[in-house]
């Protein structure tokens, strides 16, 4: 179930190549993915491999993979196809119904020195919130996403608090317009405002911050 790209210019050995593969947020030949080192273990970057999951739980539940699995790279870079991968710490999940997937849910280390979270949380530590980077489901039925959100709020308090051994005081999730939002606030998140509508990046040479212009995102958060 691998997601590949045909023709192009490996991003490792710059060889050009028929068959490229999304893999640590660059795309790779075949000889590149069967070297890279710590294969299969998962970074910064995801890797669309072709591994796939069975679940034979009953009802909803979340299944919690790591970030190079195959299920969850190729629904993720799918739904963001320019994505550099998944920074910092994280927890990914894919969500089913029975043996049924049904679509992924996940979180990430936040964004470093938000002055809007950090104030929501009443803490100075980002460790102890996590930003809802992705959540996509794949099939819709009435109130499904509401369930699976709520599901989600209960195993990421509980999972990340035994991964990293601290407290989780909350989530935040960022919601790009024309979207508003709907779910988070019929889960009962707090709407937090607007961002400022910029991007930053650092320069390859100076590793300075360059800031562009970008899109205004609504804010939300919950706390625990």
């Amino acid at each position: 179930m691998a997601w590949k790209i045909l023709k192009g210019i490996c991003d490792r050995c710059g060889k050009e190549s028929d068959c490229l593969e999304p893999a640590f947020g660059k795309h790779i030949c075949a000889e590149c993915k069967t070297t890279r080192p710590r294969k299969g273990k998962g970074n910064a970057g995801l890797f669309s491999s072709g591994q796939g999951m069975l679940s034979f739980e009953q009802g909803l539940h979340l299944t919690r993979v790591p970030k190079s699995n195959g299920l969850f790279g190729q629904l993720f870079f799918s739904h963001y196809p320019g994505s550099k991968g998944i920074p910092g710490r994280s927890l990914c999940y894919l969500a089913y119904d029975g043996m049924e997937l049904i679509g992924i849910i996940g979180v990430n280390s936040p964004p470093c020195n938000y002055k809007i979270f950090r104030k929501y949380f009443f803490c100075e530590n980002d460790n102890c919130f996590v930003n809802n980077n992705v959540y996509r489901m794949i099939v819709q039925r009435k109130n499904l996403g509401t369930q699976i959100l709520k599901l989600f709020r209960k195993t990421v308090k509980r999972d990340y608090e035994e991964k990293y051994g601290e407290k989780l005081l909350g989530i935040v999730t960022f919601v790009e317009p024309p979207r508003t939002g709907a779910i988070y606030k019929a889960d009962n998140w707090d709407y937090l405002g607007l961002t400022q509508g910029k991007r930053m990046k650092r320069d390859k040479e100076t590793w300075q911050k360059v800031f562009s212009d970008g899109v205004e995102k609504h804010i939300y958060g919950y706390k625990y």
